[in-house]
Order: structure tokens, then sequence, then C-alpha cells
């Protein structure tokens, strides 16, 4: 085996792998969007050279509803999706976005031919709206 991949681990189940794993993740695929950047385990991934992918990019429907990504998808001439998809990029994220349209497919692949300033990244990355979950992955309550 020369690659594993893990899902939704904190920096602590990490630490633990890695104590008897012969063999570093080369990618950890957690939950990142606009204004739910895990910075804690991004910083640890990164310092591991873990790539973070992004499985939910878009975060829930309530992203297309903050002014300011309306405002941005407009001063850029892209849909809100796209400026999510970009800003993972951006990021140094791995944007896994899940649509079974064809047209929004094609249209979230459209995202190589504009890129933000530093404001504009730092402005996306502080809006909230898309969160609304339990951000312990360590508990779960039923």
């Amino acid at each position: 085996m020369h690659a594993i991949g893990i899902s939704n681990f904190l920096p602590h189940p990490i630490e633990e792998l890695l104590k008897t794993a012969t063999i570093v993740p080369m990618v950890n695929q957690i939950r990142l969007c606009p204004g739910d950047t895990q910075e804690e385990v991004v910083k640890y991934c990164r310092e591991l050279g873990i790539l973070l992918e992004a499985y939910s990019p878009l975060g829930t429907g309530k992203i297309f509803e903050v002014h300011e990504r309306q405002q941005l998808a407009a001063k850029y001439g892209k849909s809100v999706a796209q400026i999510c998809i970009r800003w993972s990029l951006q990021m140094g994220f791995l944007p896994l976005p899940k649509s079974v349209h064809y047209a929004r497919i094609d249209e979230n692949a459209q995202v190589f031919d504009f890129k933000f300033d530093s404001y504009d990244m730092e402005l996306i990355a502080n809006l909230t709206g898309c969160v609304g979950y339990s951000r312990n992955l360590d508990t779960t309550d039923f």
C-alpha cells in the first residue's frame, strides 16, 4: 500500500493513528467551506503534508442566502457556488462539490478564469452561513 486517506479526523485521532501507522495519510476528507475553515485541523494537516479534501465546499443551502456572497458573485460575474469552489482552491483545498445536474457540474468546473485578491479571500473566509451542525467529531448525539 502506498497511500491512505482518512475522513473527518481531528488532530488527536491523527496523532493516535500515527503512533502505529507506517504510512502517513495522504488526504483527510473533512467539511470545509467559507465560514467554516476548521483552522486547527487545517494547520495540523498542512504541517504533516496531508492534503485537505473539502467534501462540502458549498456548505448548506444557507450559504447561497448570504448577501455578501451574492455581491461577490455579481462582482466576479460568477455564481455563489463558483465563488465557494474558487475560494477552496485558493486555500489549497481540494473541493468536492456534489451535483447530479450536468449544467451545475459544468458550471462548477468554470473556476479557473478568475482569482480573488487577499481582501476578498479574507472576506469570504469570515462570512458565516454554512454551518448548523455539530462541529465536535469526537461525540455524536442521538
